[in-house]
């Protein structure tokens, strides 16, 4: 048969509607409350299949029951207790997370030392994203962080203030200098445009002033603002051990008796312009000698054979000038010219130059060889010495 009682599958009477159950009266409840909670059988006097009587719940008395079975549904749910910070308590008495956002404190001496850039990472790239006002500010210090990185490491911008390497450079151009290739530990070569600091007496009190602006000063420092603060730029002639000389018959300077054909020189120059032309010099070990393509402007290392024979050493060199930034017109790289890539320019093909690099090559292989056949000396007569003892004995 149809049921037409809403509690007559132990149903709650829903709220603002009648049950049929004494004291309803088939309609509203009298107290203004909705209808009142279905009775439940009390499970101490059912036995024996006889009728249980039927009592009342009593308000909060639900221990041991699901806590969800008499709710009300039109009640909100209590929130879970929170401690102090904000987080939900666990059971079990584990600490509660603490939402600072910082990792959490490292338990060995490795994790000890880790933890600064974790806390920097985490610091610059938050798991929750902040506000753009507040973001940048940090922003910009990143920024300039990086770009003191890369202007300490690799690639430093400098401008060009004199006409020494016309027309190569033009006065006012900023070049890029690499300067990864220095401290990893690489050597400057011939051809190559270098920058270098300078070595002493190169330069007067007033072209090694820099701005006096700090601003200025402080974007110079993290590369920001491209660099002028005395350093020189000069291309490499000799290296150490080359013997070079100018000029020959011909008007060209010679490196290890090798001409050179310099046509980067500026228009109308020649190897020898200016006012110190000739020189004849051997490069000491671990030293340049550096001259501008504007010969006959160019102060450079003949101008002061005075101080150290004129050359620099190769620790003062900052970088290898690459690439033209700026002006855009005159963009471009700088390569090495084609006659310093010549096959007898090196100082190996000097007279008795290869003859003296493959002895010094060939000296370590030669003294392993002879210690091995040493050790088989040994050993053999060793085994001689024993052999004879053995029958001896016998």
């Amino acid at each position: 048969m149809a049921l037409d009682r809403p509690d007559a599958l132990g149903a709650q009477a829903q709220p603002g509607t009648t049950a049929d159950r004494p004291g309803s009266g088939g309609g509203p409840a009298s107290n203004g409350f909705e209808a009142a909670t279905p009775a439940i059988p009390d499970p101490a006097t059912a036995e024996n299949g006889q009728p249980s009587h039927l009592t009342e719940p009593t308000p909060g008395a639900n221990a041991g029951t699901s806590a969800n079975a008499n709710a009300d549904p039109t009640a909100t749910p209590e929130p879970p207790d929170q401690d102090a910070d904000g987080a939900q308590g666990t059971q079990g008495g584990t600490p509660p997370a603490t939402g600072s956002g910082f990792p959490p404190r490292p338990h060995s001496a490795l994790g000890w030392l880790a933890y600064p850039f974790v806390v920097f990472w985490r610091f610059l790239f938050p798991k929750k994203p902040r506000p753009f006002i507040v973001e940048l500010p940090f922003l910009v210090v990143f920024a300039l962080f990086l770009a003191f990185l890369i202007k300490t490491f690799l690639v430093q911008a400098f401008y060009i203030p004199s006409g020494s390497m016309q027309n190569t450079l033009a006065i006012g151009d900023r070049v890029l200098v690499n300067r990864a290739s220095v401290w990893l530990g690489g050597q400057p070569q011939r051809g190559q445009v270098v920058v270098f600091q300078d070595p002493g007496g190169w330069l007067g009190p007033a072209e090694t002033a820099g701005s006096s602006n700090w601003l200025s000063k402080a974007l110079t420092f993290v590369g920001v603002l491209p660099e002028d603060n005395g350093d020189l730029i000069k291309r490499v002639i000799g290296v150490g051990g080359d013997h070079v000389v100018c000029c020959n018959a011909q008007g060209q300077i010679t490196v290890n008796g090798v001409a050179l054909d310099e046509k980067y020189l500026f228009p109308g120059d020649s190897a020898g312009s200016g006012p110190d032309g000739t020189f004849d010099i051997t490069v000491p070990q671990g030293r340049l000698w550096v001259m501008g393509d504007h010969r006959g402007v160019s102060e450079d290392s003949r101008a002061h054979q005075d101080l150290n024979g004129g050359t620099i050493p190769v620790s003062a060199v900052v970088g290898r000038a690459e690439v033209v930034i700026w002006p855009i017109s005159h963009w471009g790289t700088l390569p090495v010219p084609n006659t310093f890539k010549q096959t007898g320019l090196s100082a190996l093909s000097a007279p008795g130059g290869i003859p003296v690099a493959a002895t010094v090559g060939a000296l370590p292989v030669t003294l392993l060889r002879r210690r091995r056949k040493l050790r088989k000396l040994a050993t053999g007569t060793r085994a001689a010495s024993s052999e004879l003892n053995g029958s001896g004995s016998s």
